[in-house]
């Protein structure tokens, strides 16, 4: 088959182009000459507003739905919708059994077809429609190339099988559209107008699934460029990884950009290491790293289950030599800078050799240092051909061909590239800079720039890598305003340091950085989600949309475009940075209007810099997560102008807040995280503006806290205490504005003040029985319309309710549910929202099974039963049950022995999990009939339950088809 152009073969109708109404067969001239006059009498019609044009309006879409439904194409037409869908949805439940990923050209072929067929039916999201064509277009080119490779690399194969869930996903929503839009010329549109204003609310809801869809694209195409990492690297390096008696050291040099931690990453990956290793760790190192972070992060990353932030150094290093003495476990160290840095970690490794480490670093001298006989592997710089492969993928994403001299780019593209001396970063971000820019003057004027810096021979730091600093730098010039200040507020965090992005919306907010008039129609969080989708998109910020959210959570900077960040910030004085006891910008110290504190000395004195009047923001960031900063006599009076105040992890003297925090009318965001204080000074009442705040203090104080919360009526993000002293009450009923609620106690606040929470969508409630029963509880959440994630618990397990009674939850958008609250029984199918994706179980001590209620819940991504969720012995996963769970973890479950699961069950199932159920000693026969199954982590009991599970082991053969098996 040919594969289709870019140009459809029916034209799209445009204004005033009503020719595609005579592709409806089964019509005579006469009958198409009336249709087409229709079309332009809604044209002209639309343009008014007065109510008889209204009622001229229905009566030709009534005239206009006599002549269609007359005609035989209309019911054949709703016939093969009928179809196509019943085919669809079979297709939806059994695709990852039976559907072959050799068809995956045709199934991509296939949606396009339809989507050029149905071009006309996409009028009103046509720029959804147009985009989502030019993704599918794109990935039919990556597909050329991934079906030959993909039956020897793992990274092509997990790839295609994901391009493949997204193929199948669109041409669901599209199909369904279709039939919808058949069904609705059957309703009520002869006699009504509101069969139109559905109409409207039906095309944003495909709009929104439609960016949904490109939004996935392009998140595969970015994998799939797989930018300097070249596959036979990857297996290289793997296959020595493997090997049994090749050096315990493998190290990946290079100058930075090079692609050293995108290739560590791959081999990380990669299911050969996965297999091969029981255990694996990775931790980035960085410039400014302490002994115990790096230990602890590899410890936690071995054993989640351990506490340890509670051990001690010593404690940490005797489990890691234990363990890496025990069992095979690789370790990844990544962007070690210092040949001294290997002497201080080396210590948490034993003379046995069954651990192995990957390391990056730019100093071979760190190679050589850590193994005389390490395996050294130094990366190729890209060749011109593979950097223009690269950057024109990114710099020419979805442009007209037609209306840009492409040539001429083109060419100029292929000398700036010359320029990028082959390094992956910079051919990066250059694509990203010009993909930004959509005029030929435009490209010539970045032309020119990157020309005269080549002549001139001008340099930001006198190395070799002079020019891709430069491109670098360039890239932030280029910014619009907002953006520039967006990327330069991340200079305010560590390196490798993964940024909270619903934290930094709000910094952003705080200060004024977003456009206000913007989150006034939607969230904060929304537009901050847009802002870093530009910076990804410019490959100037590392990070990935969530799977389920679509929503960007972490993101970081790679540590050259970091350098780039501190550089300019210096140079606009946007920001003062102290690390340990040091000003790492002294000279700026009076004239900074942010402050950033990192790895304080507890003796670090803090007053000289807060007696800058001018100050706007202090963030305390103590990436260590074991080190309180005590702060002194901390005093606001001259800090008038703050916007943003982050005292996370701080001490404070005598337990208290001062009260001079009332000073700062201005402030919207303030954060007291993990903070020691067991007292807030009614001051803080003059807070009228905050957007933000965060008084979940440290869980080892009761906090008295005055009643000033209802004063603070622009508050979008409330996290309150966990433990709050006994005499403390709450009125929160004028906090309209909230989406995020975290730890409402109905001891200490009222229920009733839901009611005018019209906008939440994030709330957790400590519940004991106090103030309010479950019924009670239940029916103010049924108010909440706009909620999606929900958590009731009770540490203290004070009210046990018998049964069910009272239970239910009548929150139709609700997709995440935490309960851990006492219940003898799951409440019936029927009373959980229709929608839930995820649900986590913990404490709840059910005596009945609660699989049989949850499997029903169809749209169930993933399951947790955790710490006595369940206190019976035997549970059962019937055939056709959970169609949609992708992860289920089973922990902690100590009376728990007896596992069935019938064939046709779970058969989306990813990733399963079973710790500590101490009592069950067999594995259900039905595992083998999941194929789907990615991955099994389990910790036995008994020496005999581990042998039976081993290679050879007699119940073997039920797990023998998972590719990753981690049991210990």
């Amino acid at each position: 088959m040919k594969p289709p152009t870019a140009e459809s073969d029916r034209k799209v109708p445009r204004t005033g182009d009503h020719s595609g109404v005579s592709d409806c067969s089964g019509m005579d001239a006469k009958e198409n000459h009336q249709a087409r006059n229709y079309f332009a009498g809604l044209e002209v019609l639309l343009g008014f507003g007065n109510q008889m044009c209204l009622f001229t309006f229905i009566s030709i879409i009534q005239r206009m739905f006599t002549i269609l439904m007359d005609k035989p194409f209309v019911g054949e037409l709703m016939g093969v919708r009928f179809r196509i869908n019943k085919i669809s949805w079979t297709k939806a439940f059994s695709r990852r059994r039976f559907m072959a990923e050799t068809l995956l050209s045709v199934g991509v072929e296939k949606l396009w077809n339809l989507l050029v067929r149905e071009s006309e039916r996409f009028q009103g999201v046509q720029e959804q429609f147009n985009e989502l064509k030019t993704d599918l277009n794109m990935l039919r080119c990556f597909l050329e190339d991934a079906e030959a490779k993909k039956q020897t690399s793992a990274m092509v194969r997990n790839t295609v099988k994901e391009i493949k869930e997204i193929v199948y996903d669109a041409e669901d929503i599209v199909e369904i559209f279709l039939l919808k839009e058949e069904l609705g010329k059957t309703s009520s549109i002869r006699n009504s107008v509101q069969r139109f204003s559905y109409d409207i609310v039906k095309r944003r809801g495909l709009a929104f699934d439609m960016k949904a869809i490109s939004k996935r694209i392009s998140k595969v195409i970015r994998d799939m460029l797989s930018l300097g990492v070249q596959q036979k690297n990857v297996e290289q390096l793997v296959g020595y990884l493997a090997e049994e008696d090749s050096s315990q050291v493998v190290s990946i040099t290079g100058m930075g950009g090079i692609g050293k931690t995108t290739l560590a990453r791959q081999v990380f990956n990669h299911e050969t290491v996965k297999n091969n290793f029981a255990g694996l760790a990775w931790v980035c190192v960085s410039q400014q790293f302490t002994r115990e972070y790096v230990w602890q992060t590899i410890l936690r990353k071995l054993r989640p289950e351990y506490k340890v932030l509670e051990m001690t150094e010593d404690e940490v290093q005797e489990e890691l030599v234990r363990l890496l003495g025990t069992q095979k476990t690789l370790i990844v160290l990544d962007d070690i800078w210092r040949e001294g840095d290997w002497d201080i970690i080396k210590p948490m490794f034993p003379q046995a050799k069954g651990w192995k480490v990957l390391l990056t670093t730019r100093n071979e001298g760190v190679a050589l240092r850590a193994h005389p006989k390490c395996f050294t592997f130094k990366p190729d710089c890209l060749t011109l051909e593979e950097c223009w492969k690269i950057f024109r993928r990114i710099a020419f994403p979805r442009k007209d061909t037609n209306d840009l001299k492409v040539d001429e780019m083109e060419e100029m593209g292929k000398k700036m590239i010359k320029r990028c001396g082959g390094l992956p970063l910079a051919v990066k971000v250059l694509g990203g800079l010009l993909a930004a820019q959509y005029t030929l003057h435009q490209w010539k004027r970045i032309y020119e720039h990157i020309g005269s810096h080549i002549v001139g021979g001008t340099t930001l730091n006198g190395d070799n890598n002079s020019l891709v600093y430069y491109v670098l730098s360039l890239s932030f010039e280029e910014l619009p305003s907002c953006l520039k200040h967006c990327f330069l507020y991340l200079a305010h965090f560590p390196e490798d340091y993964l940024v909270d992005v619903e934290k930094l919306s709000y910094y952003w907010a705080a200060e004024g950085i977003l456009n206000a008039e913007s989150y006034e129609r939607t969230s904060i969080r929304d537009v901050a989600d847009g802002y870093i989708e530009e910076l990804v998109k410019r490959n100037m910020v590392v990070s990935e949309r969530d799977g389920r959210t679509l929503r960007y959570e972490k993101c970081h900077l790679h540590d050259m475009m970091r350098e780039v960040c501190l550089l300019k910030a210096n140079e606009e004085n946007f920001l003062q940075i102290i690390n340990g006891t040091s000003t790492a910008n002294s000279e700026s110290s009076c004239k900074s209007r942010r402050l950033a504190l990192h790895q304080l000395d507890r003796t670090f004195n803090v007053e000289r810099e807060m007696n800058n009047p001018k100050l706007r923001s202090l963030l305390v960031i103590l990436k260590d997560k074991r080190t309180d900063w005590m702060a002194p006599d901390l005093c606001f009076t001259r800090l008038k102008l703050m916007r943003v105040l982050d005292l996370s992890r701080v001490q404070f003297e005598g337990g208290k807040l001062p009260s001079s925090i009332g000073n700062l009318i201005h402030l919207k965001y303030l954060s007291l995280y993990m903070a020691h204080i067991t007292h807030l000074p009614s001051s803080m009442r003059k807070l009228k503006l905050l957007l933000y705040l965060n008084l979940c203090v440290h869980k080892r104080y009761s906090i008295y806290m005055p009643n000033f919360l209802k004063e603070m009526r622009e508050l979008t993000n409330l996290f309150l205490p966990v433990k709050i002293h006994d005499k403390v009450k709450m009125e929160l009923g004028n906090l309209v504005n909230l989406e995020t609620l975290e730890n409402f106690s109905t001891e200490h606040g009222s229920v009733k003040d839901f009611q005018g929470m019209t906008r939440l969508k994030v709330l957790s409630i400590l519940f004991n029985g106090k103030g309010c029963t479950m019924e009670t509880l239940s029916s103010s959440l049924s108010e909440l319309k706009h909620l999606e994630n929900l958590t009731i618990y009770d540490d203290y397990k004070l009210y046990a309710p018998t049964n069910d009674e009272g239970f239910f939850l009548d929150c139709k958008n609700l997709k995440q549910l935490k309960l851990s609250i006492y219940m003898r029984r799951l409440p019936d199918a029927q009373r959980f929202p229709s929608h839930l994706t995820s649900i986590t179980l913990s404490g709840c001590c059910l005596e009945e099974d609660p699989m049989p209620i949850l499997e029903k819940l169809l749209h169930l991504y993933d399951v947790s039963l955790l710490n006595k969720s369940f206190c019976g012995s035997r549970m059962v996963c019937s055939a056709g049950g959970f169609p949609q769970l992708k992860k289920l973890i089973l922990s902690t479950l100590y009376e728990w022995h007896e596992w069935i699961v019938k064939e046709g069950s779970m058969q989306l199932l990813h990733s399963l999990t079973i710790l500590n159920c101490r009592k069950l000693t067999e594995l259900p026969d039905g595992l083998r009939f999941i194929t789907s199954l990615e991955e099994l982590d389990m910790n036995t009991h008994t020496l005999e339950f581990w042998k039976k599970l081993s290679r050879g082991g007699e119940e073997y053969y039920k797990i023998q088809h998972i590719p990753r098996l981690n049991i210990v």
